[in-house]
Parts: C-alpha cells; sequence; structure tokens
C-alpha cells in the first residue's frame, strides 16, 4: 500500500473514531438516525472503524481490536452526562463485536488484495 493511501487511511480512522465520541455526548435528539434500529447501526459503524484501523495499521489487528473495545467501554459511560442518553454493558458488547467484525474483514480483505502487513 502506497504511504499516501496509509495516510488518508489513518485520517480517516481517527476522524471517524472522534466523530463517535463526539455524537456519543450529544444528546439524544442532535444524535444522527438511519431507519435502521440502533443495535445495527452501532455495529455496522464500529464495524466500518474496525476496517478503517486495521488497513491503516495492518500488522496490529489485535491492538486495534483491543483498543477499539476498550474505547468502546470508556466511550459509553460518557452518556451519563448527556440528555437522555442511556448507556449499557449491551452496547458495548454491540460495538465492540462489530469493531472485532470489521477489524477481521478489513484484515482478510487486506490479504486477499495483496496488502502486506509491515512490522513496526
Amino acid at each position: 500500500m502506497s504511504p499516501s493511501v496509509q495516510i488518508w487511511l489513518k485520517f480517516a480512522a481517527w476522524l471517524a473514531i472522534t466523530a463517535i465520541a463526539i455524537v456519543t455526548v450529544l444528546p439524544i435528539g442532535l444524535r444522527p438516525t438511519t431507519p435502521y434500529s440502533p443495535n445495527t447501526e452501532r455495529f455496522f459503524v464500529m464495524a466500518i472503524v474496525g476496517g478503517l484501523f486495521v488497513l491503516a495499521y495492518p500488522a496490529r489487528l489485535w491492538a486495534v481490536i483491543f483498543a477499539l473495545a476498550c474505547g468502546a467501554a470508556v466511550f459509553e459511560p460518557l452518556q451519563f452526562f448527556a440528555l437522555g442518553r442511556h448507556p449499557s454493558l449491551r452496547d458495548v458488547v454491540v460495538k465492540s463485536a462489530g469493531a472485532a467484525a470489521g477489524a477481521i474483514t478489513g484484515y482478510l480483505l487486506s490479504r486477499v488484495g495483496g496488502l502486506k502487513a509491515k512490522s513496526k
């Protein structure tokens, strides 16, 4: 993978997780909505983030999964400070599962696509 693509992937991954952190603490009325269930949204948003991070840091699959699961566990209690939000352990599990699924999918796609993971 070219260095410029790697830089853009890192930028996109960090921008996405920052957006999730911001949306997590917004009052419920300001949260973006889709026609899908909240758990479906949580799972697939974190799957996209997991995929971005593992493509940005291809040699760090397990670190990405662990970090995103920890991030979900840290972000969720922040909802206690947002009006109308109600954090739950189930949400952390759904988000962590999505992050892991996305990271593993991104890793497998990078391997099939011929991208080499460089150890650093």
